[in-house]
C-alpha cells in the first residue's frame, strides 16, 4: 500500500514536472509589434520573484516526496531482511526519514525566506520611486533599476544640479537598544546607527556604484560628471549628524529636496544626452 502510494505520488509530481517545464519553455505568442520598455522599480527583483514563483511548487512537491520516498524505501528494504536484521534497518530507516524530513524542511525554509526578502525589496524601490516621482515635473529624468553588469543601480535622478545614484536598502526593524528610537537610523559619517547596533553595509556600495556611473558617464556617454551617491532607506526616519560626507544618507521624503537644493551644474544639453543614454541602456524589458 506504501510503495502503491510512492509510486502515484512520484508519477503525479514527474507529470507535473514536465507539464511545467513544456508550459514554460513553449513557444510564446507574441503580439504582431513588440516594442522594448523602460525598467520599472525594482525590475531585477521582479523577475527573480517570478522566477522563485515558477519553481515554487515544484520545489515544494520535492520536499514533501523526497522524506517520504526515502522513507518508503528504508521501510521495503527492512522488510525484505533476515527477522533479526529487520528492527535495526528500520530504525535506520526511520532515522534518515527524520534527517532527510529536515533537510527537506530547511530547504523550503530558505525558499520562502528569500521569496519573502525580495518581495520586501521590490516594495522598497517601490516607495522610493515614489518619493522621487515628483522631481520629474521639475525637469528631471528618472530611471530604474538601471543595468550595470553584475549589479543594478537602483534609482538614478538626472536633473539641472546634478545626476544622482540612489541606492535602496530595505530593513526590517529590530528589538532597539535603550534609549534608541525604534525607527530610526543616524548617520554619523563613518557608520550607520540602528536601533539594535552599528554597521556600515550600504554605504561602501553606494560610493562605488556611483562612482561607476561616473566613469560610465565619461567613458560611454561622454559626459565628465561625477555622480551622487545617495543612501537611503524606505520606511525609517533617518538621523545624519554628518556635514559634507560622501555619501547623503537619507529617507526617501527627503531625496527631492536634497536634489533641489544644490546648486544647478548641468546644462539643458548635457541633461538631455545623458538621459538619451540612459534611456537607451535602460530599455530592455520585452512583453
Amino acid at each position: 500500500m506504501l510503495l502503491a502510494l510512492a509510486l502515484y505520488l512520484a508519477a503525479y509530481a514527474l507529470c507535473l514536472g514536465v507539464l511545467w517545464i513544456w508550459r514554460v519553455n513553449r513557444r510564446r505568442e507574441r503580439p504582431p509589434v513588440a516594442p522594448k520598455l523602460l525598467r520599472g522599480p525594482g525590475e531585477s527583483l521582479r523577475w527573480r520573484l517570478q522566477r522563485l514563483d515558477d519553481a515554487l511548487l515544484l520545489h515544494a512537491f520535492g520536499a514533501a516526496f523526497l522524506p517520504m520516498g526515502v522513507f518508503v524505501g528504508g521501510l521495503m528494504l527492512a522488510l525484505n531482511l533476515p527477522a533479526n536484521e529487520r528492527d535495526p534497518a528500520m530504525l535506520g530507516a526511520f532515522a534518515l526519514f527524520i534527517l532527510t524530513l529536515v533537510f527537506a524542511g530547511r530547504w523550503m525554509l530558505e525558499k520562502f525566506t528569500l521569496r519573502r526578502d525580495c518581495h520586501l525589496g521590490l516594495l522598497g524601490e517601490k516607495i522610493v520611486a515614489e518619493a522621487i516621482a515628483p522631481l520629474v515635473t521639475e525637469g528631471a529624468q528618472i530611471f530604474h533599476d538601471v543595468p550595470a553588469g553584475a549589479f543594478n543601480l537602483d534609482h538614478v535622478v538626472v536633473s539641472p544640479t546634478g545626476v544622482y545614484a540612489i541606492e535602496t536598502k530595505t530593513r526590517r526593524a529590530g528589538r532597539p537598544l535603550p534609549g534608541r528610537k525604534p525607527d530610526e537610523i543616524g548617520f554619523d559619517g563613518s557608520q550607520l546607527v540602528y536601533p539594535w547596533g552599528e554597521d556600515t553595509f550600504g554605504l561602501d556600495q553606494a560610493i562605488h556604484r556611483a562612482a561607476w556611473l561616473s566613469t560610465w558617464l565619461r567613458d560611454a556617454a561622454g559626459e565628465p560628471v561625477a555622480a551622487v551617491p545617495v543612501l537611503t532607506f524606505p520606511g525609517w526616519n533617518v538621523a545624519t549628524t554628518a556635514a559634507g560626507a560622501e555619501v547623503q544618507v537619507v529617507a526617501p521624503s527627503a531625496i527631492p529636496g536634497l536634489v533641489r537644493n544644490r546648486p544647478a551644474s548641468l546644462t539643458p544639453a548635457q541633461q538631455e544626452h545623458i538621459s538619451r543614454q540612459l534611456e537607451t541602456r535602460c530599455r530592455d524589458v520585452e512583453f
